[in-house]
């Protein structure tokens, strides 16, 4: 009888233990390459929300000069539907 998935998925994955068993420097390169990803990912998040906030500092700063420069004969619901 044929061997099934899990057999061939068990059978490849010993193989993948004893190369990697076989040659440990292989090995410290995938950990490097996992650590290397992760501490990009995680300088990206930090760079992304610093950029945000910055963002939103300077949309805030915006429309604050914006409504100071509105005219005084505009009612707060005309200034209302411009955000929409």
């Amino acid at each position: 009888m044929n061997p099934g998935a899990v057999e061939e998925g068990a059978k490849v994955a010993s193989g993948v233990v004893d190369a990697l068993r076989a040659q440990p420097i292989a090995l410290a390169l995938i950990v490097m390459n996992i650590i290397f990803v992760g501490a990009v990912s995680a300088g990206a998040y930090a760079l992304n929300i610093r950029t945000t906030q910055r963002y939103e500092a300077q949309d805030a700063l915006i429309h604050k000069l914006l409504d100071q420069c509105r005219p005084a004969g505009r009612t707060e619901l005309e200034h209302e539907n411009r955000d929409q």
